[in-house]
């Protein structure tokens, strides 16, 4: 297991929560009628989703960013495939609607956001800190003064 900060860790954790979010995602389609049932998902893409979600569980696990960027990818892919899909008419591999658009698109951007956050090192955190306090600090009332020039 790869050695990783609190907040990679952190951001790992995360990740996995999507990816659990994304593997129990086809369930909202299970109902046959519109309270129950709040997405529309075919065979094809409930074997999609689980995959990326398998992905994005796996980079978070074992705290490998490019998978949990692809996950992010994959998604994106997925929502456009599904928007353009709908836009033309005809094919929809997916069996989707654009209740899967806007899914799709929720897990995309959590995803790609984890695995492209920087994460600083404890060492460059610390150096940043010690950095500010250097500097001084603002006074607490009043407007920032600038210095006078003569």
């Amino acid at each position: 297991m790869n050695q990783v900060s609190g907040a990679r860790r952190r951001l790992d954790r995360s990740a996995i929560a999507l990816g659990v979010g994304a593997a129990a995602s086809p369930l909202l389609g299970l109902g046959s009628q519109t309270p129950p049932r709040l997405i529309t998902l075919g065979t094809i893409g409930v074997i999609v989703t689980l995959v990326l979600a398998i992905t994005a569980l796996a980079g978070g696990y074992l705290h490998v960013r490019p998978l949990i960027m692809a996950a992010g990818a994959g998604f994106v892919a997925a929502a456009v495939l599904q928007t353009v899909q709908a836009s033309l008419g005809g094919a929809n591999t997916l069996g989707g609607d654009g209740s899967i658009v806007a899914l799709y698109l929720g897990f995309a951007v959590g995803l790609l956001a984890i695995g492209l956050v920087p994460v600083t090192s404890a060492t460059s955190a610390a150096n940043a800190e010690t950095a500010v306090n250097q500097l001084g600090t603002m006074p607490s009332s009043g407007p920032p003064t600038s210095p006078t020039v003569s």
